[in-house]
């Protein structure tokens, strides 16, 4: 109740905080009244034309940003009292941008990010069997995304972090890694044992200050596993590590440098695994855009990223040379000339592309030749002789067949029987 009571404040006090920028104009009042009555589309769009036509006008500018911002408002209230609240925190933030100092929007946006973190908080709570672990993260990431401080959210992310890594069979790799095991059995326990005794005694600052020391060290342990795992290209587990190293030692500015990186290759090599599975479906051009946008992101696998793109190269090049040759042995001259162009502008040399477009091109030139005089031949016998060597390097030239057959025809005609 006390949820609906507020909602309906913020949406009446956005309301009359439009109202009052409409006042002193005769659009103003009509878009006023059309917000009265809920007519928040129709209010927008008045107000639109008016801004349009009146693009001098700071009121009308002023109220057709205020008509946008209460038409969001309401898409984002109708979007949340229906459920869908992260659509509606999308509103509110489309909202904000018109209008950054609203306090309304800042009030929507507030109420809809803590709304979500309660819901997102009770998903990870119900995802406890081995297998959820994966998604107990992301709800407890979705979480601190939209409260960054929530100190159970924090804390149970530690723990799936922890959990799926071990259940991952990482522990092995830290141990090759160099991470002592006794020591790594004996901090855990001496971490909890610390807080309970500050649970039984709050006034003991000792074991505050115990368990903040083991907090720095496991802090210390984890960012070491992490450039470990980084140096060795291992993003994800490398992002997991920072990330444990930064819940326990939230101001740790290196573990915090090493998640923005992570977050950056992480994000770089799953783009570049889009650009390997285009490059395989033979789409370049596709591919090549997401190796662009991976190169942006990355520091660590630009080597990768320009092999790609090589590849990309070299398999055009591949393509155009194949194309090219099934031209040429369809005898479709001009249009084979016209790839090899295409396939020397990218590479001067490749293969045998040069050879084969001068002897395509003689060969045309050729035909020519032979054509013209047989054209220009004044007995059968002549014209006979230059059509004949067509078919040898042209086959199906023009009308060369039929050309041919009419001619043999009128000599056999004149033969002597």
């Amino acid at each position: 109740m006390q949820t609906l009571r507020s909602a309906r404040f913020l949406a009446g006090f956005s309301l009359l905080a439009l109202l009052a920028a409409c006042r002193g104009s005769g659009s103003g009042e009509g878009v006023a009244s059309m917000i009265r009555h809920g007519r928040y589309a129709d209010a927008l769009e008045t107000a639109r034309r008016d801004a349009i036509e009146n693009p001098d006008d700071g009121q009308a500018q002023a109220l057709y940003r205020d008509s946008q911002v209460a038409y969001l408002l309401d898409l984002g209230r109708n979007a949340v009292f229906g459920g869908e609240a992260e659509e509606g925190l999308i509103f509110f933030y489309q909202a904000y941008e018109f209008d950054p100092a609203n306090i309304t929007v800042q009030g929507w946006i507030l109420k809809t990010r803590m709304q979500l973190a309660d819901e997102w908080l009770d998903t990870a709570a119900e995802l406890t069997a081995p297998e959820d672990l994966e998604r107990a993260e992301d709800a407890y990431e979705r979480v601190l995304t939209y409260v960054p401080g929530n100190e159970e959210a924090r804390k149970g992310l530690s723990r799936a972090l922890l959990l799926r890594n071990y259940r991952e069979d990482l522990s092995k790799s830290y141990f090759n890694l160099g991470i002592n095991q006794f020591r790594d059995d004996w901090l855990h326990p001496a971490r909890w044992h610390f807080d309970v005794s500050h649970r039984y005694d709050p006034t003991n600052d000792s074991a505050r200050t115990r368990a903040d020391q083991v907090d720095l060290t496991l802090a210390q342990d984890r960012l070491f596993q992490a450039r470990a795992l980084e140096s060795q290209g291992l993003y994800n587990a490398a992002r997991n590590e920072y990330r444990l190293s930064l819940l326990a030692d939230p101001g740790n500015l290196e573990a915090q440098a090493g998640l923005d990186r992570m977050d950056k290759e992480t994000l770089a090599y799953r783009t570049i695994a889009k650009a390997e599975m285009s490059i395989r479906r033979g789409e370049y051009d596709a591919a090549g855009e997401l190796l662009a946008e991976a190169e942006e992101i990355t520091q660590d696998q630009a080597d990768v990223v320009s092999q790609l793109e090589a590849r990309i190269e070299d398999q055009q090049l591949a393509a155009l040379y194949a194309e090219a040759q099934t031209l040429e042995r369809d005898y479709r001259y001009q249009e084979a000339v016209k790839v090899y162009d295409e396939l020397l502008e990218l590479s001067a040399y490749y293969e045998d592309a040069i050879a084969r477009k001068t002897t395509i091109e003689e060969f045309i030139v050729l035909a020519e030749e032979y054509y013209t005089k047989a054209l220009d031949a004044t007995t059968d016998e002549e014209a006979l002789q230059y059509l004949r060597q067509i078919p040898i390097i042209w086959p199906e030239y023009r009308d060369v067949d039929e050309r041919l057959k009419a001619i043999e025809e009128r000599l056999a005609a004149d033969e002597p029987r």
